[in-house]
């Protein structure tokens, strides 16, 4: 068991090596309670796990852990000049986003199987583990990939009408905007508005005047 999980405890002391946030926190800690990083980083994931399978506030943890850590990567992708870990987590983005829409449908079914928030989040947490073939590259590659490639026309088409239904409408509102503030009720409210707005600044003015001769004669 300890020679299968230590390739993964490597990687989890080169992590906990390099210098952030993060690692500065966990310095303080080992610091304030005498225990190893790698031990306080495992026992936060015994913990996470204990209380996705109680189920208390678990939806809430599942979406933290599977949302924030890997928006930060793509950050950090994003900045980074190579190009791999823009791959990886756009692969992972677009696992998850279907994932989330699947789950929208069948959620009355999902809600009967008990830990759900538990498989769900090491499902995820499996998509974005930083190696090569984790789960969102299988995911993506052989189920996401055949099914989009061969439907891309389609859903090109589909897009393609409701841009065109939606620029359609934004240009009708444009129009009829223009005619509205064109015409006579149009400049009337205009007119009103402005008239409004100046007599609303006359009356702070007098207001802060009045404030500060009282301030005077105090």
């Amino acid at each position: 068991m300890t020679t299968a999980l230590a390739p993964y405890l490597e990687k989890l002391d080169a992590c906990l090596a390099e210098k952030n946030v993060l690692t500065e926190y966990l310095d303080l800690a080992e610091a304030k309670t005498g225990l190893p990083k790698r031990n306080i980083v495992l026992g936060g994931i015994l913990v996470t796990i204990v209380w996705l399978a109680i189920g208390i506030g678990s939806s809430l943890l599942c979406s933290v852990v599977c949302f924030v850590y890997p928006a930060y990567k793509s950050f950090k992708a994003v900045e980074s000049p190579q190009g791999d870990d823009d791959r990886q987590w756009l692969t992972y983005w677009i696992v998850y986003s279907t994932f989330n829409i699947l789950e929208y449908f069948a959620d009355l079914i999902l809600f009967w199987i008990p830990m759900y928030d538990l498989i769900k989040c090491l499902f995820l947490v499996w998509c974005m583990w930083p190696i090569p073939n984790n789960g969102s590259a299988i995911v993506y590659n052989n189920i996401l990939r055949p099914w989009l490639l061969k439907n891309e026309s389609k859903i090109d088409a589909r897009l393609d009408k409701v841009t065109g239904k939606v620029n359609k409408y934004v240009d009708d509102a444009k129009r009829e905007a223009a005619q509205f503030a064109d015409s006579s009720a149009g400049q009337a409210l205009t007119l009103g508005a402005q008239v409004t707005a100046q007599t609303a600044s006359q009356q702070i003015d007098d207001a802060l005047a009045e404030d500060t001769d009282k301030d005077k004669d105090i």
